[in-house]
């Protein structure tokens, strides 16, 4: 019996002390990034954030820091669930991907021989490709109201939406880069017609659950009451802080912008999606995505922004809607990632403020 217990405790054991010990290593850097944020908490007067940052194929810190709504004691934690608004956009792109993976779809397919019975008023919209609609060079004009009050919750209402529009563009396609989010709610609905599944439930099954994302929905309504966060803005002449009573959501703005998702849960998909891009053994179409994909704008992937920090490329996305503001960044080649959500919508500075001092911290452990 002690024979057995003193091998059980020689490989228990040295797991823990090493575990200890790894966590004791750590406590520095923790400390740093908790500075970091705090800083800006107190600069800026930000109700509630959260960040999510991982390292070499392992979650490296999450963490809440202040309120999940002003006036309220309950704390925002890692589990907490932000409307990431842009951060969307890479999800969606993914899906577009994982149709073209299965032979379903092809980034160059023009847009109306996917979906024939788009109104269009300008003969342009016909050259129009998929891939123009992913890195925001198809000439498509933004949405200048998002008429979030409305809260469509149908499962109709992006089709409604898209073939409710009249199309017409700034530009010839490929000629000019034109941020749209009105590209991405249409490429939600070719994911729609081309799947044969509601936009939400694709990516869903696809991108969502296969990379860790168990509580994470593009569906606002379907999150739990106990972990949603407020949104906050700031009054322009007096300067206070106050919780806005509509919250950004309507489904037919979906596609571009309504991913639901907690720093924990980002993280964990960072976690897998720097495992596939950096998997030389089987290499992923993803990667097609991180890099320029236009020459008329060359710090545009396939949904992914393109940046660069420390002679380093990164990628990722900002977002912000009312409300609510966030930025994810990952370092492929370092096997970084971090993301930033925080639940108000003034001095948006405070994202990358945050992110970027962390991330170099993160490159010089």
């Amino acid at each position: 019996m002690k024979r057995y217990l003193i091998l059980v405790l020689s490989l228990v054991v040295p797991g823990i002390f090493l575990a200890q010990s790894t966590d004791h290593k750590r406590q520095p850097f923790r400390k740093a990034v908790d500075s970091i944020v705090m800083r800006k908490i107190d600069q800026y007067a930000i109700p509630g954030l959260a960040i999510g940052l991982v390292k070499n194929d392992s979650i490296l810190y999450t963490k809440g820091y202040g309120v999940r709504e002003m006036g309220k004691d309950d704390l925002v934690s890692e589990q907490s669930i932000f409307h990431t608004a842009s951060i969307s956009k890479l999800f969606t792109a993914m899906a577009v991907m994982h149709l073209v993976d299965q032979g379903e779809l092809s980034i160059d397919d023009k847009l109306l021989d996917i979906i024939p019975k788009l109104n269009y008023g300008d003969e342009r919209i016909k050259e129009i490709t998929v891939k123009q609609l992913l890195n925001h060079t198809s000439g498509l004009p933004d949405i200048k109201n998002y008429h979030w009050a409305n809260n469509n919750q149908a499962e109709n209402s992006l089709e409604e939406y898209v073939i409710g529009l009249k199309l017409k563009a700034l530009s010839t396609p490929s000629s000019e880069f034109h941020y749209s989010n009105l590209a991405y709610d249409i490429l939600g609905y070719v994911i729609e017609v081309v799947s044969g599944v509601t936009f939400e439930d694709y990516v869903e099954t696809h991108i969502l659950r296969p990379f860790g994302m168990a509580n994470s929905d593009f569906r606002y309504f379907r999150v739990p009451e106990i972990a949603r966060v407020a949104p906050h803005s700031r009054r322009w002449t007096s300067k206070k802080v106050y919780i806005r009573k509509t919250y950004p959501y309507t489904r037919e703005h979906a596609p571009s912008s309504t991913l639901n998702a907690s720093s924990e849960e980002l993280a964990k998909w960072m976690v897998s999606f720097l495992k596939e891009i950096n998997n030389e053994a089987s290499p992923s179409l993803y990667t097609e995505m991180l890099v320029p994909s236009s020459v008329v704008y060359p710090k545009i992937g396939l949904g992914f922004q393109l940046y660069e920090i420390e002679g380093y490329k990164a990628v990722g996305h900002f977002g912000g809607d009312q409300g609510f503001r966030s930025f994810l960044m990952m370092i492929p080649e370092q096997k970084i990632g971090l993301v930033v959500l925080g639940n108000c919508d003034y001095e948006e500075d405070y994202r990358q403020e945050i992110i970027m001092p962390i991330a170099r911290l993160m490159l010089k452990l």
